[in-house]
């Protein structure tokens, strides 16, 4: 990796802030773990400002996903099992970044999709390759804070096998086009939201 083109740390990080019109004015802390907290919170929004919004809010660390693509043009999925639903499921690679949200750097973002990548994929960034930012989306933003970065990072090639964190299995590695990216999206093969994030984004900017 390490002839690879990495972005200048300059595109701009996802914030939860007071501003135009929003203002948070009060925050319990319900629950707390290593994993997620989950906070009662009052806000004041911009047409709802006489009285304040309560809501339950899901904190969740902050995360990438990424679309690898090879020299000629076949995008890298894996095969992981996910607890929560009970299926294994195609994705693109991603994960979590283990830092708090306030110290969160654009330099931090990169070193962990490109250690995703590595990891769960077995597939690095050739010499002079490009991870490119596509920006960031919300899983589920009328419960929880989390979100997600978006990368394209091509050409990449194969270093090593697989290497996934104790609490993911990974069974599989699969090259794909993108016409059969396509399909396993119109089929419903592919459900989960960064994969189909990431599909979108690239279609929107007609990069797929």
């Amino acid at each position: 990796m390490s002839g690879a083109t990495i972005p200048s740390p300059s595109f701009p990080l996802f914030k939860v802030e007071d501003r135009d019109g929003w203002q948070k004015v009060s925050s319990t802390r319900l629950f707390d773990n290593p994993h997620i907290s989950v906070d009662r919170v009052e806000c004041l929004t911009p047409h709802r400002h006489e009285k304040p919004v309560p809501w339950l809010v899901v904190q969740r660390k902050a995360a990438v996903a990424l679309a690898p693509m090879t020299a000629d043009g076949l995008f890298v999925l894996i095969s992981q099992e996910r607890v929560p639903v009970q299926q294994t499921l195609w994705e693109f690679p991603a994960g979590q970044i283990d830092v708090p949200v306030t110290e969160i750097t654009p330099s931090i973002v990169v070193d962990t999709a490109l250690r995703e990548l590595h990891e769960e994929t077995g597939y690095a960034l050739e010499a002079g390759g490009t991870l490119e930012p596509l920006g960031w989306f919300l899983p589920s933003q009328g419960f929880t804070d989390e979100h997600v970065y978006l990368f394209q990072a091509k050409p990449v090639c194969v270093v090593s096998r697989p290497e996934p964190d104790g609490s993911e299995h990974i069974s599989d590695v699969r090259l794909v086009s993108a016409e059969e990216l396509r399909r396993m999206i119109a089929a419903n093969e592919i459900t989960n939201a960064l994969t189909l994030a990431l599909f979108a984004r690239m279609a929107a900017k007609g990069t797929i």
